[in-house]
């Protein structure tokens, strides 16, 4: 694996989805202020670290991990962006850009659809109807670990498991944000993985109806 990709794990191992929103400056602030000695942006290294927040550190030095500061009072429209390119999500009440987190989204074959959405579902115990795992119905053992349940029907002596989606939101269609195992680089079957801790602040803060961007 290139260097410059370093893997951000999360917590949850999943087997499976203002200036008008521009690059934002805060981002590009923190980058220069963490740059690491190697001359690359340390929130894009971290092996062995923790994706999630970790409140003991400031806002700017959890970005590796990803962060969320909501000032006392903010107020205006929420707004997700999920931007495909730098595998970042972007969170904005009004003008002010409130969270930050790593993610995953759909690799080749599986891309994430871009366009402008809104959330539509949320569950925060949600299960995967098409992909997860086939297990021997004798012994509970894993027998095949990405396993696409509209392909066929469970071979004899086998069943399905459907893959666990903690605090999902669907964006449109098949296609939402969910736990799941983040490596910084598209790796999903087009959902938008993201570290526990994050996924859960998100799920908490955002009702129904809210503005979602993927570009």
């Amino acid at each position: 694996m290139k260097s410059g990709i370093l893997a951000l794990a999360s917590i949850s191992s999943i087997l499976v989805s203002c200036n008008p929103y521009g690059r934002p400056p805060l981002f590009d602030k923190i980058a220069g202020k963490i740059q690491g000695a190697s001359g690359q942006d340390s929130y894009l290294s971290g092996v062995g670290t923790t994706s999630g927040v970790n409140t003991e550190l400031p806002p700017e030095a959890r970005l590796g991990q990803g962060y969320w500061d909501l000032p006392a009072g903010t107020q205006g429209e929420k707004h997700i962006i999920i931007d495909l390119k730098q595998q970042k999500v972007f969170y904005y009440v009004g003008a002010t850009l409130v969270g930050v987190s790593p993610m995953s989204s759909g690799k080749e074959g599986y891309g994430t659809p871009r366009g402008t959405y809104k959330i539509i579902q949320k569950d925060a115990n949600y299960k995967s109807g098409t992909y997860g795992v086939l297990r021997s119905r004798a012994t509970g053992a894993v027998v095949n670990g990405d396993y696409n349940a509209r392909s066929s029907g469970p071979p004899a002596g086998t069943y399905f498991d459907p893959a666990p989606m903690p605090y999902w939101m669907r964006i449109t269609g098949g296609y939402g944000m969910h736990v799941g195992f983040v490596t910084g680089y598209p790796v999903s079957h087009g959902c938008v993985r993201l570290p526990a801790d994050m996924a859960k602040t998100f799920f908490e803060h955002t009702p129904l109806g809210t503005k979602v961007t993927i570009r």
